[in-house]
């Protein structure tokens, strides 16, 4: 599992399946080729429209990697901790990074 620093300055982990963690590292692995192809379409001066078709591309593909990794977080924010309910601090910090990517 994989620690990651909160804002508030203490350590949270992330609680995503081993499946989900292979998943999103293998879409961020498309990602960064898709990033390498359109840096290599810029070096090679290919046309603006394509360049611009696969950055859009690449943009898409990290916004569904991000999506996956924020869903999955969030249905184990939400899934009740025994006795104690719903960790209400988590499902305020998970809606707010929600917010800030529609912005």
């Amino acid at each position: 599992m994989a620690t990651v620093r909160r804002e508030d300055g203490g350590d949270a982990a992330l609680n995503v399946s081993d499946e989900v963690v292979a998943d999103v590292t293998a879409r961020l692995r498309r990602v960064e080729g898709q990033v390498r192809a359109v840096q290599r379409m810029i070096a090679e001066r290919r046309d603006c429209h394509a360049i611009a078709q696969q950055m859009a591309a690449a943009r898409a593909a990290l916004e569904r990697a991000t999506v996956q990794l924020m869903a999955n977080s969030m249905a184990e924010c939400i899934r009740p901790k025994s006795e104690g309910g719903v960790d209400q601090r988590e499902l305020k910090r998970l809606t707010e990074t929600f917010v800030r990517l529609l912005a």
